[in-house]
């Protein structure tokens, strides 16, 4: 006879049995759907995790050969591929920011405008001597957003200097110290830049008015007598241009301001072109480098900087007399004009340049820049 539950009447061993079983196979069934829920989510969070580690992560930049790399930190990834390319393989034009600031003034702005505006089919490399840049600031983003030829890039000085002839000048030396270090470094980096890559190199404060395209392998000079370091541009692996580095490590000097830059450059074209004097410096002489003359990036020489600023009277439209077709630039003699206010609305010189061939960045001055 079967045994019976008293309080339920059930048959006791096996409604226990079967009582449990269901509850481990319910439970079972539970904890394997858990798993299951549990392995899917979890599959998919980690999916999600390693993509966002693949976009965070930093992109191998392998934008320029060698050690020319930029890092910008303001930048995301995705800007960094959009912006960066190879070193182009056309012509090239290089700005060299060297004063420790993240971004460019209006000035700045517009040399860089200028001539990617007048020359198209040049990649220009606008460099920092420092690797964060605020690509985010008005100058900046206005020169990005309206010229497919420009890159802003920041440079890691260790890693760009590290090789080269200037590595022990730039590491193990106190050229830091110097009165006039600034720009000497900058000295140092043109024709490093220009050693290395070849292509154009412009100062910040030099406005082009026409396209530089059809001039190659040349110096300018200031006056007919000083060779100018602010124009240059020189084919690549231009044996003319591992003169001047040469020339910059043995005879640099800190305590003179144009020794490693117009002065150096006088050296080395006179050596280059076989010649005592610069005025004999021709094509010819100089196997196929130029001296361009003074009109050609200096129409108005140093002593005569406030041309650039005089208010004149409305109705003066005369154009100056310095402004003829040989004008490919105008310099403008920052470092002694750059306290001078330029007036958005008025008739200076410079406003009218600006107006001109930066009209971006014109677009975007205050009043007084």
């Amino acid at each position: 006879m079967e045994s019976k539950d008293i309080a339920t009447g059930h048959p006791k061993s096996c409604w226990r049995s079967n009582s449990w079983k269901r509850i481990w196979l319910k439970r079972r069934a539970n904890i394997n759907y858990e798993r299951s829920f549990l392995l899917i989510f979890g599959s998919a969070g980690l999916v999600i995790i390693v993509y966002n580690i693949l976009i965070a992560s930093p992109i191998p930049i392998c934008l320029i050969p060698d050690d020319l790399t930029t890092v910008s930190p303001s930048e995301s990834p995705r800007e960094l591929k959009q912006n960066y390319d190879f070193l182009s393989e056309g012509d090239k034009a290089f700005f060299w920011e060297t004063g420790g600031n993240q971004t460019l003034n209006i000035r700045q702005a517009c040399a860089v405008e200028s001539l990617a505006l007048h020359n198209p089919s040049v990649t220009v490399y606008m460099l920092f001597s420092q690797e964060r840049v605020n690509s985010s600031s008005i100058t900046l983003r206005t020169l990005t957003e309206n010229y497919k030829n420009i890159r802003i890039i920041g440079i890691n000085m260790n890693n760009f200097m590290t090789g080269s002839a200037l590595e022990h000048w730039y590491k193990f030396t106190d050229w830091r110290k110097g009165p006039f270090n600034v720009s000497h470094f900058s000295d140092a980096l043109r024709f490093a830049t220009l050693s290395k890559y070849g292509g154009y190199y412009f100062d910040l404060d030099l406005i082009h008015l026409q396209p530089v395209t059809h001039y190659r392998n040349f110096f300018a000079t200031e006056d007919g007598i000083i060779v100018s370091a602010g124009a240059i541009h020189a084919d690549y692996g231009h044996p003319i241009m591992q003169l001047a580095i040469s020339d910059f490590v043995v005879n640099y000097r800190a305590d003179v301001w144009g020794h490693n830059g117009p002065a150096l450059l006088g050296r080395v074209i006179t050596k280059w072109c076989a010649v005592p004097k610069l005025r004999e410096a021709t094509y010819l002489r100089c196997r196929g480098f130029s001296v361009l003359p003074n009109a050609s990036f200096y129409p108005v020489h140093y002593p005569r900087w406030r041309e650039f600023f005089h208010q004149r009277a409305p109705n003066d439209t005369m154009t100056p007399d310095w402004l003829t077709t040989e004008v490919i630039g105008v310099h403008i003699w920052n470092k002694i004009s750059y306290g001078e206010p330029v007036y958005r609305n008025s008739t200076q010189y410079y406003t009218q340049l600006a107006r001109t061939h930066c009209p971006a960045i014109f677009s975007i001055a205050s009043d007084v820049f």
